[in-house]
């Protein structure tokens, strides 16, 4: 998505029926909203908010989403820090949320009460807390009929399946903004119990990024924000296939830089040594000139930057920041890689070898992570370590990683099974919070 972009208002909320549900992809880094049985969300835009202070006024301001750099310049945004309502993809933050909801809701045509049943996408295993808040807020603050939740990743499977990217039994692997997750599915439904989780993501790719450059070039720490390290993770970064193999090639190349430097040594001073002597002679030129005036030389009032001083350069970095996710110790994180999640996975389930090769074979990555060049041959490079030699292996990128969840909502929305998943405002002001805690609701297509 576009730096500066802001979406426009749609003019047909008028026009759907109350029993039309609107679907949310409520995901860490961006909030997608639109229409069930639609293909595209209508609203899309970043999960975050800003409260600047107005530059002549001193008013604060809500911002919600990206900012148009034209007009963030009438505020004051040094005291003003990006704030997030998510920690590791779990809302916690439902003041920044309601900001979030209110922005949404009224690019999607919304006057006052919204009116129409809600889908909401979560995070596996979410925490009955966060999603009683949730219902409380949608249920008083917008006055909903109804909601359902479902968990993203078993959107995006059971979307890709239809698509035949995936069969009924397999595995998703979810690298998602904040966290990164692995759910088997048996008979096209998710075993939860043998999910996995582990707390690195996109998110932190780009915080290391922007740590690394900063320690690497310290007078440009400034400008090094955490957009611009974004951008140079989309446009740089990639996953190596052998780690250890890649840091070797760019310790060769350094090593062989230095050779070079060392073995020139000699014909840099003497040329260093000629200029000294030729600068020499030519001051003295000047002062035996008759007309020479001896004026006191005027210290430079700019100080002239050269090329050098308006670039940085990009090495190991490329490879090191996407390796966190497979190494997740690199950051402090003790935790397991992706790949080793898998494993974990599979030995969770109570099924024999048989079924299991069955799962390796329909394995489906989505997530925004996904994307990085080298994320597919790595991952199935790292998972056939811990499968036995020759087992059948097969991995598949989502074929919209970004979208995917979203459109597996809208669709399972539109459908009949939608109305059995749902609780109504009745049932919240009947058993209030306890709802959540007394009911298993499944959260599956």
């Amino acid at each position: 998505m576009p730096s500066g972009y802001r979406p426009d208002r749609e003019t047909d909320f008028a026009g759907f029926p109350s029993t039309t549900p609107i679907v949310i992809d409520n995901g860490a880094s961006t909030f997608r909203i639109g229409w069930a049985g639609e293909a595209e969300p209508r609203v899309a835009f970043r999960n975050i908010v800003q409260r600047p202070r107005h530059r002549s006024s001193g008013e604060t301001v809500t911002v919600v989403g990206d900012t148009d750099p034209a007009l963030m310049k009438y505020f004051d945004c040094t005291r003003s820090a990006i704030r997030s309502p998510f920690d590791d993809d779990v809302v916690y933050q439902f003041e920044y949320m309601e900001y979030i909801l209110d922005f949404g809701f009224d690019r999607l045509g919304a006057t006052s009460e919204v009116g129409h049943p809600i889908l909401m996408t979560e995070c596996e295993c979410n925490p009955s807390f966060s999603r009683a808040r949730m219902s409380e807020l949608l249920f008083e603050t917008y006055g909903v009929p109804s909601i359902a939740f479902g968990i993203d990743d078993v959107f995006s499977y059971k979307y890709n399946q239809k698509l035949g990217n995936c069969g009924e039994d397999g595995l998703a692997i979810s690298c998602e903004h904040g966290t990164c997750h692995v759910v088997p599915f048996l008979k096209g439904e998710p075993v939860l119990g043998a999910c996995c989780r582990t707390n690195v993501g996109g998110f932190h790719i780009t915080d290391f990024l922007r740590q690394l450059l900063s320690l690497k070039y310290p007078y440009h720490s400034a400008s090094i924000t955490w957009e611009k390290a974004e951008e140079l993770k989309k446009e740089h970064c990639y996953v190596a296939l052998d780690y250890m193999s890649e840091l070797q090639i760019f310790k060769l190349k350094e090593k062989k830089k230095q050779i070079l430097l060392k073995t020139t040594t000699e014909g840099r001073m003497r040329a260093k040594q000629r200029r000294a002597e030729e600068e020499a002679l030519r001051e003295k030129q000047e002062e035996e000139r008759p007309e020479a005036v001896q004026q006191t030389p005027e210290p430079p009032k700019v100080w002239t930057l050269t090329a050098e001083d308006y670039r940085i350069s990009i090495g190991i970095e490329r490879f090191r920041c996407p390796e966190i996710l497979f190494q997740p110790g690199m950051i402090g994180i003790d935790q397991a890689g992706i790949d080793e999640m898998v494993s974990i996975s599979l030995r969770r389930l109570m099924e024999d070898e048989a079924v299991k090769e069955r799962l390796c074979q329909s394995i489906l990555v989505t997530g925004g992570c996904s994307l990085i060049p080298g994320m597919i041959p790595r991952l199935e490079s790292g998972i056939r370590q811990f499968r036995p030699y020759l087992s059948p292996l097969k991995l598949v990128r989502a074929a919209d990683p970004l979208i995917d969840a979203w459109r597996g909502a809208a669709a399972f929305a539109a459908s009949s099974k939608f109305g059995r998943h749902t609780f109504s405002l009745a049932d919240y002001r009947e058993h209030g919070e306890n709802l959540f805690h007394r009911y298993n609701i499944v959260y599956s297509l």
